[in-house]
């Protein structure tokens, strides 16, 4: 059947191929073929369709939890702080051991740190203003001895160190032994600063 249905020959004009069970058979296999193509290409484009869609939902969501992230450092930074503040045994009235230098590079350092932010740094000081603490930042040696930012960060920083519960650097025991009452935090009229022994 299938080799009549293929030689032309066998057949009157092109309509006499009807009669052949092959026409039947392959037109029904066709068709088939098609319909499985069709169902396919629909299904291709629902599947690219969902997939942008959750892209989208994706990247809103991320969107969305971003903010969410930041003020989770912000909260923490802010946690920290505090945690920092409530440390016993320091006093505002305590000798100071660190020089300005010093003080200004654990500024710089603790800013580094996630979440925290100037702001949150000059409430922790005690509200300081923020000029103290940009003229302190840029202030060279011990130039701003005097000022309030050089006491409060001091503070600050020494009450963290007791919490994180880390030993006394090198220069900070040299600076103990040389000058037991600490460094000065008064300027005289010259503007220069001056040890108090």
């Amino acid at each position: 059947t299938y080799r009549r249905f293929m030689n032309p020959k066998t057949y009157k004009d092109q309509w006499s191929a009807l009669q052949n069970g092959t026409y039947w058979a392959a037109a029904k296999l066709l068709e088939e073929v098609r319909y499985a193509e069709e169902k396919a290409k629909k299904s291709s484009s629902g599947a690219k369709r969902k997939a942008a869609a959750a892209t989208s939902s994706s990247t809103t969501g991320a969107a969305a939890a971003a903010p969410a992230s930041k003020k989770s450092k912000k909260d923490q930074a802010m946690e920290l702080v505090n945690r920092i503040n409530a440390v016993e045994g320091v006093t505002d009235d305590c000798a100071i051991y660190d020089s300005c230098p010093v003080v200004v590079a654990k500024i710089k350092e603790f800013l580094q740190r996630d979440g925290v932010t100037k702001a949150m740094l000059l409430s922790a000081f005690g509200d300081i203003n923020s000029n103290s603490l940009g003229r302190f930042l840029s202030g060279k040696q011990q130039d701003q001895c005097g000022n309030i930012t050089y006491k409060k960060a001091y503070v600050f920083f020494e009450k963290l160190r007791i919490m994180e519960g880390k030993a006394k650097s090198k220069k900070r025991l040299s600076n103990e032994a040389q000058n037991p009452r600490g460094f000065s935090t008064v300027k005289d009229r010259g503007y220069r600063w001056v040890k108090t022994f």
